[in-house]
C-alpha cells in the first residue's frame, strides 16, 4: 500500500479529532455566555468555528496533503494482507478506544460529583462552568463509542469513495 494512502488515513484521524475539539469549543462558548449579548457569544464561538472549518478542509484535502507530505518517498509499505478497509477499521477502532479510554475517568468523576452535589448546600451546587467541564469528556466518550460502533460501515464507505476518486483521477 502506498505511503500516501496510510498518510491520508492518519490525516483524516486528525481532522476528526479537530472536529470534536471544535464542537467542544463552540458548546463552551454558548454555555459560558448564557447572560451575555449575542455579539459576545459570536466572538467566543470564533475559535471553534475556525477550527471546524480547518477540520473540514483537512478532511477534504487529505489526499493532496498526503501526496505533498510523502513526495519523493511514496514507497509501497508492506502491510501484509491488510487492505484499505482494514486500515480504516483499525483507525476508527483506535480513535474510538482512545476517546473512550481518555474520557472515562473524567466522566465517572463528574457524574459522581453531580450525583452527590446537594441543591440545599450552596457550596456544592454545580454551576454552568461545572457542567461544561463534564461536557468535554462526555462528548469525547460519546464520539469514541460512535467511532467504535461505526468503524466497519464507515471504513467500507470511505474505501468505496476513495476507489471512485482514484478511478476518476486515472481517467483524467
Amino acid at each position: 500500500m502506498p505511503l500516501s494512502s496510510i498518510t491520508r488515513i492518519v490525516i483524516r484521524l486528525f481532522a476528526l479529532n479537530w472536529g470534536l475539539h471544535a464542537v467542544n469549543l463552540m458548546l463552551s462558548a454558548v454555555a459560558l455566555s448564557h447572560d451575555r449579548p449575542f455579539s459576545v457569544i459570536l466572538m467566543r464561538s470564533v475559535p471553534g468555528v475556525f477550527l471546524l472549518v480547518l477540520a473540514i478542509a483537512l478532511w477534504f484535502l487529505a489526499l493532496p496533503v498526503a501526496r505533498f507530505v510523502s513526495r519523493g518517498v511514496d514507497t509501497t509499505v508492506n502491510v501484509g494482507g491488510l487492505s484499505r478497509s482494514d486500515l480504516y477499521s483499525f483507525a476508527f477502532v483506535f480513535l474510538g478506544l482512545f476517546f473512550v479510554l481518555s474520557s472515562s475517568a473524567d466522566v465517572i468523576n463528574w457524574i459522581h460529583y453531580f450525583a452527590t452535589a446537594s441543591s440545599a448546600d450552596p457550596t456544592r451546587n454545580p454551576r454552568v462552568e461545572d457542567f461544561y467541564r463534564l461536557t468535554h469528556p462526555f462528548l469525547t466518550l460519546v464520539a469514541g463509542l460512535i467511532s467504535l460502533i461505526g468503524a466497519p460501515l464507515w471504513s467500507k464507505k470511505l474505501v468505496n469513495r476513495e476507489r471512485k476518486d482514484d478511478a476518476a483521477e486515472l481517467r483524467s
